[in-house]
């Protein structure tokens, strides 16, 4: 298989100047400007954190938000891990609008976590949450993986509203217990990363697999909403069963990292392949029977339909979300390694032929169109997921290296790839458009982003604890 790639590029250089302890530095905001901690959220909690953060700690060991969803109701949901003593549980965290925990979920817990928390675990071995999606009517699906042995394999599992497991999902005789679905696809590791529902109600899973050849295929599976696999997706003669697909996107390893959906049902798959010795960005995009869409990636220079393979230069390229716009045009996000070594965040857009958005990042520095390079200072720079606005901005959390330890980052971008002039505004030696967010000495890294309504932005991710573990952080900010 051959690819479609974009030239080497010179990095579009956005940097900022400084970074900022928030803590001390929210008081110096004024009241509405966007990219301002939201005081209404995580007041007066004891963790030493200010408002419009919220620390969780789940006991002596590193608790991890991997991925974050909203209810309709204006509650949030964060998925990640929690170590228990011995090894690592799936942990889903529901937090009410103003921050505390919810208490109708996962109520009277016997795992000694408090009502707001649900504690799974899949037996021997680490299990982790990579990613949730709320259903129409406020089930909750997690994906994710569990070791089996010496691999793992996908996991699928359907929460209730109240927290406790789905019990007309998931109902094989697999030897899980209703509720939860596990998906081995061979000897190797099978790992899910994302998954997001349809309108019909059939859930969407992309993540990756190994192949019998011991290299990483992208896999893209849907299942029905009673956990069966959908023998309408994926039908082929690839040795893969009814209800899933494997594509490799040419020798060395492949890997899924997001997925959306867009209006007509097509399925955008954002993620990396390995190309020699670094990796480039790649999208694929499959219609609703989860064949590679024809018309997508058509470029004549021999790649496959269906895929866009991008190259930013000669280091590592890793696409970490996507987004679709309400005019169909592809968000990409993610990270890129440029001439000095370091990593900058990028964002890409895509028109809806899968070519690059000549509109997008328009500038005079030698960069093409339709990306957009920016570095937070020096240090490495990472993008991790993505969120749109209603009014067409772009949001991006990630997180910045400063020294030995790392930095929250939250940036906005106007419609044309230019940073939001009126986001995160502070007098600290910021560049206008990004937020930088230390809360102590440690490491802090948001992993999840989503736009609630039209005044608020949440991110889910980590903060370093005094004893030097891990504790999920939940952070809001303010978007006007």
């Amino acid at each position: 298989m051959s690819f479609q790639s974009v030239s080497p590029l010179k990095s579009r250089l956005l940097a900022a100047t400084s970074a900022v302890a928030l803590v001390a530095a929210t008081a110096a905001w004024a009241a509405g400007t966007a990219g301002m901690l939201d005081a209404s959220f995580g007041a007066g909690e004891e963790d030493g954190t200010p408002a419009g953060v919220v620390s969780t700690s789940l006991g002596d060991g590193d608790d991890v938000a991997n991925g974050l969803a909203l209810a309709e109701d204006g509650k949030l949901i964060v998925v990640g891990n929690r170590y228990n003593g011995q090894s690592n549980d799936i942990v889903l965290v529901k937090y009410t609008a103003d921050g505390s925990f919810d208490a109708g979920f996962g109520v009277g817990n016997e795992d000694g976590t408090p009502d707001g928390v649900v504690n799974i675990s899949l037996g021997d071995g680490n299990d982790f949450g990579t990613a949730a999606a709320v259903q129409a009517d406020g089930k909750v699906v997690v994906v994710g993986f569990h070791e089996e042995g010496s691999s793992t394999n996908m996991v699928v599992l359907r929460v209730n509203v109240d927290g406790t497991l789905d019990q007309s999902f998931g109902t094989a005789d697999d030897g899980t217990e209703n509720g939860i679905v596990n998906i081995s696809l061979g000897d190797g590791n099978d790992i899910a990363r994302d998954v997001a529902i349809q309108a019909d109600g059939k859930i969407v899973i992309a993540g990756d697999s190994v192949s019998a050849d011991g290299s990483s295929n992208v896999i893209v599976a849907r299942l029905n909403a009673d956990g069966s696999a959908d023998d309408s997706f994926g039908v082929s003669e690839d040795g893969t069963p009814n209800g899933f697909v494997s594509t490799s996107l040419g020798e060395g390893n492949d890997f899924a990292t997001a997925l959306t959906l867009q209006a007509d049902g097509m399925i955008v798959v954002a993620g990396y392949h390995e190309e020699g010795s670094s990796t480039n960005i790649a999208v694929s995009r499959y219609d609703a029977a989860g064949v590679l869409d024809q018309a997508f990636g058509t470029a004549e220079d021999g790649t496959e339909n269906g895929i866009v393979n991008v190259s930013l230069g000669d280091g590592n390229d890793i696409a970490r979300d996507v987004a679709v716009q309400a005019d169909g045009k592809i968000v990409v996000v993610g990270d890129s390694v440029t001439a000095d070594g370091s990593s900058n965040v990028i964002l890409a857009r895509l028109n809806t032929d899968g070519a690059a958005d000549d509109s997008f990042g328009v500038a005079e520095d030698g960069t093409p169109n339709g990306f957009v390079s920016t570095s937070l200072g020096e240090g490495n720079d990472f993008a991790t997921g993505v969120a749109l606005q209603a009014d067409g901005k772009i949001v991006v959390g990630g997180y910045h290296q400063e020294g030995d330890s790392t930095n929250i980052a939250v940036l906005r971008y106007e419609t044309d790839g230019a940073l939001d002039q009126g986001f995160g505004t502070a007098d600290d030696g910021t560049e206008n458009g990004i937020v930088n967010i230390s809360l102590g000495d440690g490491d802090d890294m948001a992993n999840g982003v989503a736009v609630q309504g039209d005044r608020l932005i949440v991110l889910a991710g980590t903060t370093a604890a005094a004893d030097g573990s891990k504790n999920i952080a939940v952070l809001r900010l303010t978007a006007e």
